[in-house]
């Protein structure tokens, strides 16, 4: 402040005889005015001093005056609007206002008086101020030195004064002395734009790197801040987030509670969890749990879920604090915490019990959004409190419209999956979802089709504008989302589109290309000979493209490749043109157990619903379980001899870039390439690489993405195999998998072959420690016997039984999804490279190599295995449209899109998967039901519970699934029943009653159809609530006979057989084969194929002559004739 007043006056004051501090003459030394602002102590004093002297105040001495009201006034608050400070304040605004009209103040003063302004928490309500300080700011901001801006946007930002060009013109002047910043300079510019929610990443970026040239020089709190604006902004620089993340410990002992929150949050935020950060944080924050406030809690509880560190302990020890001071948080804290515990499958009933008590008490307080984090954590985590779930549907009903399309189908799904059928809720949701369709993304229709049907809610018009938005957005829909989804139009009657779902596969890209095309594009070099290595190979070469693929290992069986796979990809395997039936290991069912043996869950082809029950294994299962090497040899056995180069591991590649001399259309090619050096020196020239070299990757390695680092998911997990065929102790693992938990350790037992048993044991370990384990066998063996020694039979046999040499472990990591735009990173090209043509980087990844996972949801193989289909299908299609030389170029940054797009939900549902199996969820019974069984699963396992039924139940002679279905059959279990068909409205029946009614007036013959027929003209008399109600119709699906079954074949298969044995006369859906007569027919000439796959039996199993009760057990739709005339008499009297 001396120096800013030697700019104008002179600092000496002897020639003036002073009076009291005044001069002779009344004037006050500008010198001394400046020195009277400083020296004051109070806010009142200093108001004092500025009114004796205000038509003396200029610019300088308001800079100095604003300053100091800014240091005095902090703490104060209303007290500084007080009576005898209002006049005096309101004084010096209107002066400030004169002298800012007059534009002779300097930058340097502008931003003191904005800043000392905002830090008097007078920046709200002055909006007059702020404004004329913002306008003339603007004017001068290129004179501004990074304090100044620094200080400029804080103020502005403090205030929520967001005037867009001031903060554009700011943005532009620290970009250019981005490299004069101090931290905490940087640190108060950075948070100033993240509070202001002025989004510029080009200035974000730009000062990244400043920031990380200056981390040693951060406080705490400025540590804290910058993590955190970069987080509120969204602006993911890996390479920042890791340097800070190294850096953070060097300022972990000057951390105060809001800090470790604040960086806690940021690094979740953006989703750099980084385990060993997060650890110290939670060693940290235990230390200081006292210290936190109610908002601290909420947001480090939240921090912690969404980085996946669920540690039990550090949770347990939140619950107690939370517990303590719950009156003290707000609605949206309430809800966060609700959302964290059930994230981290932390089933704190305690608490949950006493925030469901607090949150019905501030109902009236949650947004929307708590309202759904709510109802979806408690849904999660299977606490069904009725009062609670009511709560939230009133108040969800008093406020619809505040809902988007995301939350209504999370509420949907939320209330469907909890039990909570509120038709009243149900009816406005579908009223507001059909109004709002166009905001549904694929994700959300899947989820409302699946809470609607799941809760019996098959609002006709509802379904059918699903569909239609079902139809636009087929390809979008992943694995997972198309079976729920397909199952819920399939009940809701939408069959049609149901069979549409289940058939959509990743169809190729483009009809098949000449081969002569394909050798165009040059060699093709990928490093790995895995799964996904060998499956890429056989797609290329199918396509005709020139293959290597190095293979580091010295022949195919030199070490062990992995154990058993469970193949869900029928239509990537059927693209690679393989068959897995004749070494595929079926099951017909599938446990869940408890470790004392009870039954937690039971699903499987021995219990599905309308279909004959298995007494054979042939076909069981929609998914092939099969050895990793079977299948890799079968891929193996389709490559080209000589393609794959044993014994050669890549040890580097350079990208290059030349013209190859050619010409095309009077201009020069340019060709794109990269060359390949092994380990042993030498090198192949090639036009692509493809790293398929595993987790481990070399190639992405190389490739150097900012941040790329590995993540440590808390386990470890152990595999073993041993042969289990003909010994009695082991006949529950005969032909079935099944799984058996206790809330932190779970095995997982399969058939590997059919003579041999495969088994993967997980439980949470410390990195390091897991690390040590992996590489002592025996110590591996001692653990896991020590864990499960006395767990229901024949656990510990089989882990006891299992040689050495035949188990393994290692511990579970996987990597964040890859976003497209760091793998490639998207450029628009110079006017000299458009003219240059400059092709892109010839380098890309797939499979464990692009996106490795967890092996929980049996997913890295298929998804290896559809990389390499879509790869070669993408080069292909490229090659067609672009030509060989950019063909490559054109589809490599298409090919990564959607592979990480796919695989991104897929790593993350995996992550997810991982939580709940070694959480107290895993426990919970009914955690999983098979749709299409039918059963009252809860009601099933009280029962066999009751029955003493278990684990220990596959001794009995009649095996462990003839015991479990008959009690599914005799205890009146099945949802097929009369009472659970009227229950469900009767909808899906309807249409197969029109058509059981159309197949019985035209042919009279049997007995039982005449009582249908007659019922059904009954009905339709007596206009009951299914005519009202009718799903399968033409006005809503034309197709909907097609799919219907009678006796295992569809409408659609039973018209062609007709077709062909009338020799070509037309027949219709109504002329359904009767089983006596179809039999004489089928003696005579044999089935019919009624297309290129299906044929019809020779020799019908069901006869009226032979058995009486043919009808009882033959099925339409579903259901078996007895259910039909049972339904029928209950319908109709």
């Amino acid at each position: 402040w001396l120096q800013e007043s030697s700019q104008c006056f002179s600092v000496g004051t002897a020639s003036l005889e002073m009076v009291g501090g005044h001069a002779q003459n009344g004037t006050i030394s500008p010198a001394l005015l400046t020195s009277l602002i400083k020296q004051a102590r109070t806010v009142e004093a200093l108001l004092c001093t500025c009114s004796e002297h205000m038509c003396h105040l200029n610019h300088i001495h308001l800079s100095a005056c604003w300053n100091s009201l800014g240091h005095l006034a902090r703490g104060l608050g209303q007290a500084l609007c007080d009576k005898e400070n209002a006049k005096a304040l309101e004084s010096l605004v209107q002066h400030t206002l004169q002298t800012l009209s007059k534009q002779t103040a300097q930058a340097r003063q502008l931003v003191n008086i904005a800043h000392g302004v905002a830090r008097s928490g007078r920046g709200h309500t002055e909006k007059v101020l702020m404004k004329a300080l913002a306008k003339s700011i603007k004017q001068c901001v290129s004179d501004c030195n990074p304090q100044e801006l620094a200080n400029a946007a804080w103020a502005f930002a403090k205030a929520g004064f967001l005037d867009t060009q001031l903060f554009a013109g700011l943005a532009k002047a620290a970009e250019v002395l981005k490299d004069n910043f101090k931290a905490q300079e940087l640190s108060n510019i950075l948070w100033a734009f993240a509070t202001a929610g002025h989004a510029d990443d080009k200035l974000f970026m730009a000062l990244a790197r400043a920031v990380e040239w200056s981390l040693d020089h951060f406080n705490a709190q400025g540590f804290a801040n910058t993590a955190w604006a970069f987080a509120k902004m969204g602006v993911v620089d890996v390479q920042l987030l890791s340097a800070m993340a190294r850096s953070a410990e060097w300022h972990f002992g000057n951390f105060n509670a809001q800090d470790l929150a604040q960086t806690a949050w940021a690094f979740a935020k953006v989703g750099h969890a980084d385990a060993q950060l997060f650890q110290e944080l939670s060693r940290l924050s235990e230390q200081l749990l006292g210290d936190f406030n109610a908002q601290g809690l909420a947001t480090l509880v939240w921090a912690f879920a969404k980085a996946g560190q669920a540690d039990t302990h550090f949770f347990e020890r939140l619950a107690r604090s939370i517990e303590k001071r719950l009156s003290n948080f707000n609605a949206q804290d309430l809800a966060s915490i609700a959302w964290a515990f059930a994230k981290a499958c932390q089933v704190d009933l305690q608490l949950f019990t006493a925030l469901a008590k607090h949150a019905q008490e501030r109902f009236n307080d949650f947004n929307a959004q708590d309202l759904v984090n709510t109802a979806w954590a408690y849904a999660k985590i299977g606490q069904l409190d009725v009062q609670l779930f009511s709560a939230i549907a009133r108040s969800i009903e008093c406020r619809l419209g505040d809902f988007n399309g995301q939350h209504l189908a999370s509420i949907a799904w939320a209330f469907s999956k909890a039990g909570q059928l509120d038709a009243q809720l149900f009816k406005v949701l579908g009223k507001e979802a059909r109004r709002r369709l166009g905001d549904f993304s694929a994700q959300d229709l899947a989820n409302m089709a699946w809470a609607f049907a799941n809760a019996g809610q098959l609002d006709t018009r509802l379904f059918a504008d699903l569909a239609k938005s079902a139809e636009r957005c087929l390809a979008d829909f992943n694995d997972e989302e198309l079976e729920n989804t397909a199952w819920a139009f399939a009940k809701a009657g939408q069959q049609g589109l149901a069979k549409r779902l289940r058939q959509r596969g990743d169809a190729p890209l483009s009809a098949p290309l000449a081969h002569s095309d394909a050798c165009k594009c040059g060699r093709i070099v990928v490093a790995g000979g895995g799964i996904g290595g060998a499956a890429l190979a056989v797609a290329l070469q199918n396509k005709g493209f020139d293959v290597v693929v190095l293979e580091a290992d010295a022949s195919f069986d030199a070490r062990k490749q992995g154990y058993g796979l469970t193949i869900q990809r029928a239509d990537a395997v059927q693209a690679l043109g393989l068959s897995l039936v004749q070494d595929d290991t079926p099951c017909t069912s599938h446990y869940t157990f408890s470790a004392e043996g009870h039954i937690l869950g039971a699903f499987g082809e021995a219990f599905r619903r309308g279909c004959s029950r298995r007494t054979s294994l042939e076909g069981a299962g929609r998914f092939a379980h099969i050895p990793r090497q079977t299948l890799r040899a079968k891929l193996v056995e389709q490559i080209h001899p000589g393609t794959i180069r044993w014994s050669s591991k890549l040890d580097k590649f350079s990208c290059w870039y030349d013209e190859d001399g050619s010409t095309c259309n009077g201009r020069k090619h340019k060709k794109n390439g990269v060359t390949v050096t092994l380990t042993d020196g030498s090198s192949i020239d090639a036009d692509l690489l493809v790293g398929a070299d595993g987790i481990f990757s070399t190639v992405r390695r190389q490739l150097g993405l900012a941040g790329d680092r590995l993540n440590y998911l808390g386990l470890i997990v152990v595999l073993g195999y041993v042969p289990t065929a003909g010994i009695e102790a082991f006949a529950l693992s005969q032909h079935r998998i099944f799984e058996t938990v206790d809330g932190v350790t779970r095995i997982y037992v399969m058939p590997f072959t059919a003579s041999i048993t495969m088994w993967q044991l997980s439980f949470p370990y410390a990195e390091e420690a897991a690390r040590i384990l992996a590489q002592d066998p025996a110590a591996l063996k001692a653990e896991i016997l020590r864990r499960c020694g006395e767990w229901h039979k024949p656990v510990p046999d089989l882990l006891s039984s299992t040689p050495l040499d035949c188990m393994s472990g290692y511990p579970v990591y996987d990597r964040s999804p890859l976003d497209p735009n760091v793998l490639r990173k998207p450029r628009v090209p110079t006017a000299k490279e458009k003219a240059q043509s400059k092709p892109q980087r010839r380098v890309t990844v797939l499979g464990d190599a692009a996106h490795p996972m967890c092996p929980f949801r049996a997913q890295g193989a298929n998804q290896a295995l559809t990389d390499a289909v879509l790869l070669a299908d993408s080069l292909e299609d490229s090659v067609r449209r672009n030509g060989p030389q950019s063909g490559l170029d054109v589809a490599l940054p298409l090919f990564e899109r959607k592979m990480l797009s796919r695989s991104a939900r897929v790593v993350l549902a995996s992550r997810e998967k991982a939580k709940e199996l070694h959480s107290s969820l895993a426990i919970q019974p009914a955690r999983k039901v098979q749709r299409e069984a039918g059963i009252d699963m809860p009601e099933l396992l009280r029962s066999l519970r009751a029955k003493s039924i278990g684990a220990h139940s596959a001794a009995d002679p009649k095996g462990l699934d003839a015991v479990v279905a008959e009690v599914m059959d005799t205890s009146g279990l099945r949802e097929t029943s009369v009472a659970m068909i009227a229950e469900s409205d009767n909808l899906q029946l309807k249409g197969t009653n029109v058509v059981l009614t159309e197949a019985t007036e035209a042919k009279q013959e049997l007995k039982t159809h005449e009582v249908i027929s007659r019922r059904m003209s009954t009905k339709r008399k007596a206009a009951s609530l299914a005519e009202r109600k009718q799903v399968l119709s033409a006005e809503l699906d034309s197709d909907w006979w097609k799919t219907l079954t009678f006796d295992g074949y569809t409408g659609e298969q039973w018209e062609a057989w007709y077709a062909q044995e009338d020799r070509g006369k037309s027949s219709s859906v109504s002329s359904i084969p009767q089983p006596g007569s179809l039999a004489e027919e089928d003696k005579q000439r044999g089935a019919a194929k009624s297309d290129s796959t299906t044929v019809l039996p020779k020799k019908r199993k069901f006869n009226s002559k032979e058995d009486p009760d043919w009808w009882k057990t033959l099925t339409f739709d579903g259901y078996t004739g007895e259910q039909w005339v049972a339904w029928c008499t209950t319908q109709c009297g």
